[in-house]
């Protein structure tokens, strides 16, 4: 089980890497939601370790991603002159809402990244079993 959530996470972490390393972004945590969170803890701990980043899970996590396209209309909606985002859903979303918050584990982190070299090694199979079969 945990390669294929390894797995679902291996294209995310492809993606954050070029935020975290060539875009220079820095996230303090991030807030995970829908379904891989609806087990407490399981996916969190391994989001924070294919991350390497804080992952906090809130009360509504199980939502899912409707949610969250909801919450992004509501900001458009009601946001105040020069709110960011980031404030609307500390002041106004996410005030209230009991989460838990995972540091992510060294570990982990070190088991998620062998997968990973591992996971960009097979991509380049992928790609000349496609030319193959083309």
């Amino acid at each position: 089980m945990r390669a294929q959530l390894f797995a679902a996470m291996g294209t995310l972490k492809i993606g954050m890497d070029i935020l975290f390393q060539k875009e220079e972004v820095r996230l303090d945590c991030l807030y995970g939601h829908g379904g891989l969170f609806k087990t407490p803890v399981v996916g969190q701990r391994l989001m924070a370790a294919a991350m390497n980043t804080p992952v906090t899970v809130l009360e509504t996590a199980g939502e899912g991603g409707a949610w969250g396209i909801a919450l992004l209309a509501a900001f458009m909606l009601q946001k105040e002159n020069n709110q960011t985002l980031e404030n609307y859903l500390q002041d106004k979303v996410f005030r209230e809402n009991a989460g838990n918050r995972i540091e992510p584990n060294p570990e982990e982190v070190a088991g998620f990244t062998a997968y990973m070299q591992r996971y960009t090694a097979g991509l380049k199979v992928e790609k000349a079993a496609t030319e193959v079969f083309e």
